[in-house]
């Protein structure tokens, strides 16, 4: 049997094997009987600033509204900053347009009597608060501009104001914009702090930007990341990073935005965000996935002119002494990037119009590399798709897959291989009717191949949840792909969510954070289970019994001393399953249990963080002649691991 229909359809076995009731199961695994490779890049995340993935989340600035371009809120000042002033001081805010340092606008603040201070504070994202950490350095820089020179105050304060843990005069002393450097170190901790810009005496000055970030030991090998971050995703077992979704159909997206110094670089109206900043960008995305070891995968608009792409290979293949590699090496990295991957465009109706932007760009592309491998941006299949040519069930109202053939036979052409990325639906406990629908699109694809090099990869599981059930569905999917064997990525979107600040109705973040702290969700275990447990090589393993409420996968290492056993159990009652394996003897008696079970609807939370983790124990001498016995806990995700180290 076909593994990856025994997968999606838990084919039901009672009564097949003697002695098996309808309430327990049999496991049978072949070790020596392969079915083939199991691709590493399974255990993947997409990353986008959907609900702030980027700035709140990975991005280590801590001012939200850096470059003070949102609308007035009250007191003539830009949305996400506050007044803030003390004493008897008199002054006045005003939003202003002549000059601005980018964008449309600049805050200008002036003190004119009094005494006491005046000025404007800021709390990061959604005014959340910042996190402070004692006698730990904060580094960062103002641009500001004044007619007369000025005495400008940076400081680290508590949320009211009524504690400064920090604080440094800068001197403004050009009508023209200004960079103004500082370090500050709080004298105690808060995690709910505010960053302040205050007049002392009479003046004015105008603000074009403001950034704060922790000095080299919060952030990740110097980049302006977050430490915990990146190493909360290195230790969920990460293996690929797409970076793209909804925020590149727009505009205002493009990667020529996303270069040169941060500061200037310039805001425009984005997809999740109507004031976004291009602060982190794709050319950040890919230091990022150096440093943390991930395959990088950008995606880009799809309206990119072929002249900026060919700009692009060259920014990111050519040698440090040409233009672009100058251009690059002036961003921080001289070397050129091993980057094998662009997706272009996110969630297309993939017809004639796009393939005629797709076609464009993939010259150009490919005539800079030829190794590129170029993924196609297509979207949703929610029904089975008998005819290539005349279909429903398409997200993006497409009803034939005639451009797809296109795009094969351009790969055909040029003796290129494509991709095309496809979505699935995990809300749970199982993946919904786009995972099926995705399957049969590729044995389309296989129809109208004529010879050309295709995969398909899903760089998005959604979902409307971060518990339990979307983590059973997410481990029924990733053990689909693994046995479909056709499948070259999946990724599960989304890789971060900031806690309290979701605003754009996705719900399903992997790995949550706040200010100070991150921790991951059910989801993201399982990625972490996937991962430290992965084996090179799919070997046969059938269940029977149960009434189909387990699902299993095989792997086995390439040496043959490791087999790992996945199992995923979506019933909610205990199962437990007689295991035989033919063909393995493991070297070590022990089984290294990991076990991932709760209430379909259990998450973490920042105050109990730990409310559903996976449980990992020793079983001791479980096997007697390839049989052994185990119980499986009710919605439960469990990895058994027979020998190796």
């Amino acid at each position: 049997m076909n593994p990856m229909l025994k997968i999606i359809i838990f084919l039901t076995a009672s009564g097949v094997l003697t002695g098996v009731s309808a309430q327990d199961a049999v496991i049978h695994i072949e070790a020596g009987q392969e079915i083939h490779p199991v691709s590493r890049l399974l255990t993947g995340a997409c990353i986008e600033d959907v609900n702030h993935e980027i700035y709140g989340g990975l991005y280590s600035q801590m001012i939200f509204g850096e470059s003070f371009q949102e609308p007035e809120e009250l007191e003539d000042i830009s949305g996400m900053w506050r007044p803030a002033y003390a004493g008897n001081a008199k002054g006045e805010y005003a939003i202003r347009a002549d000059n601005p340092f980018v964008g449309a606008q600049s805050q200008l603040m002036r003190f004119q009597s009094g005494d006491g201070v005046w000025g404007v504070e800021n709390r990061g994202l959604n005014r959340q608060g910042m996190n402070f950490v004692a006698n730990k350095a904060y580094e960062g820089q103002v641009w500001a501009r004044a007619a007369k020179p000025t005495t400008l105050f940076v400081a680290l304060e508590s949320g009211d104001g009524s504690h400064v843990y920090a604080e440094k005069p800068l001197v403004v002393t050009s009508a023209e914009w200004q960079r103004l450097d500082f370090t500050l170190t709080p004298d105690a901790s808060d995690a709910s702090g505010r960053f302040s810009l205050k007049l002392k005496q009479a003046g004015s000055v105008v603000l074009g930007y403001a950034f704060l970030q922790p000095g080299e030991w919060g952030r990740f090998k110097g980049l302006p990341v977050r430490r915990d971050v990146a190493e909360g995703l290195i230790a969920q077992g990460i293996t690929v990073l797409r970076y793209g979704g909804s925020m590149v159909n727009n505009p205002g997206y493009r990667w020529k935005k996303m270069i040169g110094p941060r500061e200037r670089r310039p805001p425009y109206a984005g997809h999740w965000y109507r004031h976004s900043s291009n602060g982190f960008g794709i050319p950040g995305f890919m230091d990022f996935c150096e440093a943390a070891g991930f395959e990088a995968i950008p995606d880009f608009c799809i309206d990119e002119t072929p002249q900026d792409m060919a700009d692009f290979m060259d920014y990111a293949k050519a040698p440090a002494d040409s233009e672009w590699g100058r251009r690059r090496a002036a961003d921080g990295h001289s070397a050129p990037y091993n980057l094998k991957y662009i997706e272009l465009g996110n969630e297309e109706r993939v017809d004639e119009r796009y393939v005629g932007k797709f076609e464009a760009l993939a010259k150009v592309i490919w005539a800079k590399d030829r190794d590129i491998i170029l993924v196609v941006g297509d979207f949703v299949y929610s029904q089975a798709i008998r005819d290539p040519f005349n279909f429903r069930g398409s997200a993006s109202g497409i009803t034939s897959l005639a451009a797809q053939q296109r795009i094969l036979r351009l790969a055909k052409q040029h003796d290129r291989e494509v991709w095309f990325d496809i979505h699935v639906g995990t809300d749970g406990p199982r993946p919904d009717a786009t995972f099926a629908g995705m399957l049969t699109f590729i044995n389309s694809l296989e129809r109208l191949a004529d010879g050309a090099r295709f995969k398909v990869a899903v760089f998005e599981f959604n979902a409307g949840n971060h518990g339990q059930k979307r983590a059973l569905a997410n481990a029924l999917a990733i053990q689909a792909i693994e046995g479909d064997g056709r499948i070259a990525v999946a990724a599960s979107a989304n890789c971060l969510q900031p806690d309290g600040q979701n605003d754009n109705g996705w719900d399903q973040g992997l790995l949550f954070l706040n200010p100070s702290k991150v921790w991951l969700q059910a989801p993201g275990y399982v990625t972490q289970m996937f991962s430290n447990n992965y084996q090179p090589t799919l070997v046969k393993c059938e269940v029977a019994g149960a009434a189909n409420k387990l699902d299993a996968n095989a792997k086995r290492s390439d040496d043959g001393k490791t087999l790992v056993l996945q199992v995923v159990n979506t019933d909610d009652a205990a199962v437990t399953a007689q295991i035989h394996i033919a063909g393995f003897a493991p070297g070590k008696p022990e089984v290294q249990v990991t076990e991932l079970s709760g209430p379909l609807d259990a998450v973490n939370t920042a105050d109990r963080s730990d409310a559903i983790i996976p449980r990992q124990s020793t079983w001791n001498h479980p096997l007697k002649d390839g049989d052994a016995s185990h119980t499986f806990p009710p919605h439960s995700f469990t990895v058994l691991r027979f020998g190796g180290a």
